[in-house]
């Protein structure tokens, strides 16, 4: 089974259908520019399993408010994807340190109490205020921290699941290598 992304339309009655009984989904954070890779990450982690992701591009709702200047709803829509959200990811390139919107929605879901974690893109610095969340550098890591999450919640792996996923997801070349350091 795959995950899904929550912010399709088709696909929020069925998130909420599970909501709450430990079924991890992560709120990707980004800054418009890295759509491509966002979507590729967004893609790798669905077709990992049990893990859904929240991705406001593909939110008709959000995208409608935002095309019509509606910044009171874009709000609205970015604090119900957090909300149904357990987990949020920011994903950082060198453009992210132009977004005003990353920084607020890594604030609103650090005090909702969601754990925090931010993948760093290829050839990227940090900015400081990402150093409060735990800090995935590469692909080996994503894929640690994937298995964390499934962990977290309550999903049981085996050993053989685990070391099967590693070396699934370690291929090379790596669908993520555009995008991600491989060791980090």
């Amino acid at each position: 089974m795959s995950g899904i992304n929550r912010a399709l339309t088709e696909n929020r009655i069925l998130a909420k259908s599970y909501e709450g009984q430990g079924h991890p989904c992560i709120f990707l954070s980004h800054i418009s520019v890295d759509k491509p890779a966002v979507k590729e990450i967004a893609d790798y982690i669905t077709a990992r399993g049990d893990i859904d992701i929240y991705l406001d591009v593909n939110d008709l709702d959000l995208q409608l408010a935002a095309n019509s200047g509606n910044a009171q709803r874009v709000t609205e829509f970015i604090e119900q994807g957090l909300s149904h959200s357990t987990h949020i990811m920011c994903l950082v390139s060198p453009s992210t340190v132009r977004s005003w919107w990353v920084p607020y929605e890594l604030g609103f879901g650090k005090k909702s109490g969601k754990p925090l974690a931010t993948l760093k893109l290829k050839d990227t610095e940090l900015p400081e205020y990402l150093e409060i969340s735990e800090i995935i550098r590469g692909t080996k890591s994503l894929n640690q921290y994937l298995t964390g999450v499934k962990r977290g919640l309550g999903k049981s792996i085996t050993s053989g699941e685990l070391t099967e996923s590693l070396i699934r997801n370690s291929a090379s070349p790596h669908p993520l290598d555009r995008y991600l350091d491989w060791q980090a």
